[in-house]
């Protein structure tokens, strides 16, 4: 007999966690586990409940969007005695359950539950900050997190789109140094990611082919400020077919590295506000958290 806690959101995408909930507490019942439930009440309470709780359970499940998700993991991450996680997927886009192919419905998630396959993750650190699939910063980084719930939940995928059009006024711009312990790339660059998903804003990332959650390794793009509207058209041609045009950027793969400015950066984290820095240091976990597939 397993312990469970279930963490829910209920706000997350169009409220399917409710919907949802008693689904899964008679499942669990069914397989004769003991299931004790928490609801998300504010931002950041999916993290404290995990830091406070966690360690008493043998699994925990959490049924919320990407953002509920990286509170759960940035929670553990602080655990010393980690349980078991699984994650049922109820938000907008949802990229890290599309990566690894996460059952989206409660039935089929008890299903897998029930004779799970453990997979053995890596964890991405933002200097004292967790990421489990994206740290970017530049143009269009903001639209996760900006963008209403109530646009997200009538358009999907369609209401990032939508908001980032009020960006293209504005292209950010930022003079940065990239270090690792092979490399230095100084560079003005637009848009900057550090991804461990082959999927990003719910579209497959020109880094989807090289990605891997488990190799210890993060995938790493950045690209420069165009100087003109044909270069514009360049980087979007070779974004829309997932090819690394060396020309306007840069792409590498590393476990580790540091970038500075010598202005505050705007960044997300798993479509989060991730904060403004003048240094972030990035460092992978490698297979730091054991999730049932």
């Amino acid at each position: 007999m397993r312990q469970v806690m279930l963490i829910v959101n209920p706000k997350a995408g169009k409220g399917n966690a409710k919907a949802n909930l008693f689904t899964l507490c008679n499942a669990f019942c069914a397989m004769e586990d003991e299931v004790k439930v928490f609801v998300t009440q504010y931002g950041n309470h999916a993290r404290q409940l995990v830091e406070e709780k966690a360690e008493q359970f043998d699994l925990l499940l959490c049924c919320g969007g990407d953002g509920t998700w990286n509170e759960v993991i940035s929670g553990l991450m602080k655990v010393a005695q980690k349980p078991a996680v699984a994650y049922l997927p109820t938000g907008t886009v949802n990229d890290f359950a599309s990566t690894l192919k996460l059952a989206k419905s409660p039935g089929k998630l008890m299903e897998h539950l029930a004779t799970p396959t453990p997979f053995t993750c890596d964890i991405g650190q933002f200097n004292k900050r967790y990421f489990t699939y994206v740290a970017a910063f530049g143009l269009f980084t903001e639209i996760s997190y900006s963008t209403p719930q109530g646009s997200k939940n009538t358009f999907g995928k369609a209401a990032y789109f939508l908001e980032g059009i009020k960006q293209l006024t504005h292209i950010p711009r930022y003079h940065i140094v990239l270090e690792t312990k092979d490399m230095r790339i100084e560079e003005d660059c637009i848009f900057g990611c550090i991804t461990n998903s082959r999927y990003v804003a719910g579209f497959t990332s020109i880094t989807g082919e090289h990605a891997k959650l488990d190799d210890g390794l993060f995938e790493v793009l950045l690209l420069r400020v165009p100087n003109n509207l044909l270069d514009v058209q360049n980087i979007i041609t070779a974004l829309l077919k997932r090819e690394v045009n060396t020309t306007w950027m840069h792409f590498l793969t590393t476990s580790a590295l540091t970038i500075t400015c010598d202005q505050a950066i705007p960044w997300t984290l798993d479509g989060e506000d991730g904060g403004s820095v003048h240094c972030a240091k990035i460092q992978n976990h490698h297979k730091a958290i054991t999730i049932l597939l």
